[in-house]
């Protein structure tokens, strides 16, 4: 199949890479020529891009960089030697030192989760008040101060977007940022010989706070979070514009072949592969904790006593035994003999129910409870494990029968195991290590407790004879930072840089703006999932019993359907001993999977009814003059969430037309023609879905 990806789709829609008709070309300001002329003195060099302006649809307008000429893959657009970038080392080892090796709980990598923001900042202070004199004055006279992100938005624009939980995490974050700058402000205040009066201030500090956060680099070889003047010009778009470290002897991470995409095309997804600037940088987690758990209580379900049934029919049966004792010495030999057997059958339920208990601790030891979906798997073998061991107790069933029947359930379980892990790995994207056995329920997954205040902070207590720093710096040895390109931008075009694969929700929170048609955009789906455990006392029970989140909390993206969901719903539907355990994960079952696609569109349906906005009356909105840059990124915000609920809708609808025509004999090039739910996104459509149909034709034929 012709690739036609989200990304190509998205990047057509927009126009990227091609020549923008509005971009303004102005005069270089004097701040930055002087900024590009110090740099070209340190060694650097700036090829193929220009300062100039560009427009939001509604004309409002922000600085960028626009391609002077052609440019192609592979082509280097900036190199700036080692010693012009800014990194926390650097800060480090500064005048500040003493400082910093004063109060590790606020500076140091192990006492403070944003040691290295507090470092950089505590040292641009230190540096802005040096004005032209400091080494740095080209890099910070050119911070804007007009602009901001999420965090920093008031109450109004915040209600913009319509999110209740991100409005909460923004404001935790200010709360967190105050608290930062009221600690370092107090630790200022001890060495008067560093800080002049007046420098560090609110303003200042949210200033060049806001610069770190929405400026610094990360990762990708890089040892600490780095400043990288000039190339905060670039915004952000999803281009596989990049930056590389070339070494002393002149080689770079990335090959010529890497760059000029001469890859495997069959083992790469452009909507999943692209380079991005920060694997593993501060702030790169795209999943916000919102989860709530459940704190009361449930009594409706009692675990089984083993050891209570026990003493009990070990007295029942002394009862029995005393009262039937006698003189009669064949009388007696009868009681011993009844005795003994009582004493084997007693064992033996023993044993049965270790059995249930093992395959009960394999489910602890190898599944989160407190995912998507496994707790109704897991509800309904525990009800199984309950059952057949109560029937065995009333001897209804023999205990080879009752072996037979847990060593099923011990292979189901197996099973499911091998699959939720291949599920997770590979459909899901999100590893889980098999070689560890733990029980990861989302109880234990809960953020830790954050520092609230500047005395939490400094009653950290301090080993003085620790070393809180030396184990976690390293020298840097690369030669030059190169920003360098894979994608062709024409002459005239914006020329961007994909920061990392970032939702709109994560791009408001670090940098205050948001991506139209983002395909690393995501949302969420929240499930009130309780309902549907209604009817298995046990699977209430264990929710409550572990305090599990009371929603289950689907992720949706444009770039892939919503299997999790689909599982989900399968799960719901789902009875042990009817169906198998690769049903689950795999097609089999057409009737099975036709139900959980209905249920998916409905909880789909439900939440997106929800919404006060319609797609068209955003659309529309964004192109109000009136309008400024928080509404009208808070309107982008709103907009692709809805659209990405749009998509997933649509997804599941064409999945139950190709499902409906296929079960009913159609061709599968018939039955997966074009439907109203298409719109223009038909190829793009059928390549997400490619796989899905896959399994659904297989599926058909093993019927047939």
């Amino acid at each position: 199949m012709k690739r036609h990806s989200t990304g190509k789709k998205f990047h057509k829609i927009k126009g990227l890479k091609k020549a923008d008709p509005k971009a303004i070309i102005p005069e270089t300001p004097k701040e930055i020529k002087d900024f590009i002329e110090d740099l070209t003195f340190k060694g650097s060099s700036i090829q193929k891009v220009k300062y100039a302006y560009f427009q939001t649809r509604n004309g409002l307008k922000y600085p960028g960089l626009i391609a002077t000429e052609a440019i192609v893959p592979n082509d280097t657009l900036v190199t700036l030697p080692r010693e012009t970038l800014l990194t926390t080392y650097q800060a480090f080892e500064s005048p500040l030192k003493p400082m910093f090796l004063e109060y590790p709980q606020f500076f140091s990598p192990q006492l403070h989760p944003t040691w290295e923001n507090n470092q950089i900042l505590a040292f641009l202070l230190y540096e802005y008040q040096k004005g032209k004199e400091s080494n740095w004055y080209h890099m910070i006279v050119n911070f804007p101060k007009d602009v901001d992100y999420a965090v920093y938005w008031n109450s109004d624009d915040l209600e913009l977007l319509d999110d209740q939980k991100m409005i909460k995490q923004a404001r935790k974050k200010y709360i967190e940022l105050l608290v930062s700058f009221q600690t370092l402000r107090y630790i200022a205040d001890k060495f008067p010989n560093l800080y002049k009066p007046g420098i560090v201030t609110i303003e200042n500090a949210i200033w060049l706070h806001t610069s770190i956060v929405t400026r610094c680099f990360g990762g990708q070889g890089l040892k600490y979070v780095t400043m990288v003047p000039f190339c905060e010009l670039f915004n952000h778009e999803n281009s596989d514009v990049c930056y590389d470290l070339q070494q002393q002897d002149n080689s770079t991470r990335y090959n010529y072949e890497f760059m000029t995409k001469k890859l495997n095309k069959e083992k790469q997804d452009d909507d999943e592969l692209s380079i991005t600037s920060s694997e593993n940088s501060q702030f790169s987690e795209d999943d916000l904790s919102d989860s709530e758990f459940v704190q009361d209580d449930y009594n409706y379900y009692q675990e089984f006593d083993f050891d209570e049934y026990s003493e009990q029919a070990i007295q029942n049966s002394k009862n029995n035994l005393k009262f039937k004792t006698n003189n009669n010495q064949k009388q007696n030999d009868l009681l011993l003999k009844m005795n003994k057997e009582f004493n084997i059958k007693l064992n033996i339920q023993k044993d049965i129910f270790l059995l249930a208990v093992d395959c009960k601790a394999f489910l602890f030891q190898n599944i989160d409870f407190g995912d998507n979906i496994s707790i109704f798997f897991i509800a309904q073998i525990f009800n199984e494990l309950d059952t057949s061991f109560q029937n065995f107790i009333y001897e209804e069933k023999s205990s080879y029968q009752i072996r037979e029947y847990i060593n099923q359930i011990q292979k189901a379980c197996t099973s499911y195991k091998n699959y939720w892990y291949h599920f997770n790995n590979e459909i899901l994207r999100r590893p889980i290590q098999q070689k560890y056995n733990y029980f990861a329920q989302k109880i234990g997954k809960r953020p830790t407790r954050n520092i609230h205040s500047m005395e939490q902070i400094l009653k950290q207590p301090v080993d003085r004879n620790c070393d809180y720093y030396t184990p976690f710096y390293q020298k840097e040895h690369f030669k030059n930072l190169l920003m360098r390109t894979r994608d062709p931008f024409e002459k005239g075009s914006q020329v961007y840089f994909c920061y990392t694969r970032l939702s709109n929700k994560m791009m408001l929170l670090k940098y205050g703006m948001a991506l139209e048609y983002n395909k690393y955009d995501s949302t969420f789906l929240r499930v009130e999932f309780l309902k549907y455990l209604e009817k298995s006392k046990v699977g209430t029970w264990i929710v409550h019993k572990f305090k599990l989140s009371k929603l289950k909390r689907f992720k949706l993206k444009h770039t892939i359907p919503p299997y999790e969901l689909i599982v989900f719903c399968k799960l719901v539907n789902w009875t042990f001993n009817i169906d198998t355990v690769e049903t689950i994960f795999k097609i089999q079952d057409l009737q099975l999977e036709r139900k959980a696609l209905v249920l998916a569109l409905k909880l789909l349906e439900e939440q997106n009814s929800k919404f006060k906005d319609k797609i068209e009356d955003l659309e529309l909105l964004l192109q109000n003059q009136n309008i400024g840059y928080h509404e009208y990124f808070a309107v982008v915000y709103r907009l692709e969430r809805l659209r990405i609920y749009r998509r997933n809708i649509n997804l599941i609808n064409i999945s139950i037309i190709v499902l409906d025509k296929m079960m009913q004999g159609v061709p599968f090039e018939k039955a997966s023609e074009k439907t109203e739910y298409d719109l223009d996104f038909y190829e793009t459509n059928r390549y997400i879905l490619r796989k899905y149909f896959e399994q659904m034709r297989w599926a058909l034929y093993n019927l047939k």
